[in-house]
């Protein structure tokens, strides 16, 4: 047989024999880091899939005025870094009182989770909320009887819990008061 023929065959022997020896340890040790990297990304997933199951949850309760169950997903001492006027209380309790606030003063209260975003212990919300204002906004705000259309977004920082212990607030306040007829419209915007 010519040996110039069998050479590259060889070449290919001896390649695959010496992967196949070196690779049982280096092997294990891949798919061992390869399990440890899906665990974690599974259990981070599972965290985020909690937090936006809160922010749902929550928001479902905005809309129907039941706060059954917060406890679950707001730490009790929760820190507000926007407060509701006319709110004195604080933690859980404070979030409860915006809840039976806004349902009395808007009872058909929607909200529409337009995005959410994840970074560390912190999870960001862009929502639209409609509805219509059938009812006081407090002792000194009547009901206007007139619709609102604003977005806004909610900044959450989670402990390790899964619990949402600080939250910051912004969405489009002048807007919601023009729509109430309860600050006017800049001339400009009227054009």
């Amino acid at each position: 047989m010519n040996t110039s023929k069998q050479l590259p065959y060889m070449a290919l022997a001896l390649l695959i024999a010496s992967c196949s020896a070196s690779g049982g340890g280096h092997d294990q040790q891949m798919l061992a880091d390869h399990k440890a990297m899906m665990a974690a990304d599974s259990t981070k997933m599972a965290a985020l899939s909690l937090r936006e199951e809160g922010v749902r949850t929550v928001y479902g309760m905005f809309e129907s005025g039941n706060s059954d169950g917060l406890e679950k997903y707001v730490a009790a001492d929760m820190v507000e870094h926007t407060p509701v006027p006319g709110i004195t209380s604080t933690g859980i309790q404070a979030l409860r009182e915006v809840i039976t606030m806004q349902h009395a003063g808007f009872p058909d209260t929607k909200i529409t989770i337009l995005a959410i975003a994840h970074g560390g212990d912190m999870t960001m919300v862009h929502y639209n909320m409609k509805g219509t204002n059938t009812g006081a906004m407090g002792p000194d705000m009547p009901a206007t009887n007139k619709a609102m259309d604003v977005n806004g977004v909610e900044v959450l920082k989670f402990g390790s819990d899964g619990k949402a212990t600080e939250h910051w607030g912004y969405w489009e306040e002048m807007k919601m008061m023009q729509q109430m007829g309860l600050m006017p419209i800049p001339a400009e915007a009227k054009k």
